[in-house]
């Protein structure tokens, strides 16, 4: 939640985000954050997280069409505020699909083109990661590619979709 909330604060343009559920926690501490009071009377204090505003966001999306506009089908939790608020945004995509596919439901447009910087198609792209409905999570993979030995890195990448032969 703060994380989303530093991203909402940078896409609205605002210097930091409030948010509840930090009392309690060491975080607030170990990362700085300042309280302020309710300025309309409560009372009571809040957390305000500061704007985080990246450079370059990139995101792996279901669908994009060939002016950018990108369609992501699962939770777009982190997506959306992540666009907003960045620099520059990258899309990868399961598959390119013509313009009248997302206009037909334009409502599902996640990212619209004129944010879209750059975009490659990329399928399987999310992997290890899932892309729903397409594929979930390759836990086995994860798994592999968090082993601390030596060529476990090499190992991931050998077993990537992009590696493999079709």
């Amino acid at each position: 939640m703060t994380l989303v909330a530093g991203l909402r604060a940078a896409a609205y343009g605002v210097p930091f985000q409030p948010v509840a559920g930090v009392h309690g926690s060491d975080i607030a501490q170990l990362n700085g954050w300042r309280k302020i009071a309710d300025p309309y009377g409560s009372g009571s204090e809040v957390y305000v997280i500061p704007a985080i505003r990246p450079d370059i966001a990139v995101i792996h999306a279901n669908e994009i069409d060939q002016q950018g506009n990108a369609r992501v089908l699962g939770s777009p939790f982190w997506d959306h505020p992540l666009t907003r608020a960045a620099r520059r945004v990258l899309v990868t995509a399961e598959k390119l699909v013509p313009t009248s596919a997302l206009a037909a439901q334009p409502e599902l447009t996640l990212v619209p083109g004129f944010m879209v910087e750059a975009a490659a198609i990329v399928p399987r792209g999310a992997w290890p990661g899932s892309m729903h409905p397409l594929y979930e999570i390759d836990y086995p993979a994860v798994e592999a590619y968090l082993k601390d030995e030596p060529g476990a890195l090499e190992a991931h990448l050998a077993a990537s979709p992009e590696t493999r032969d079709p």
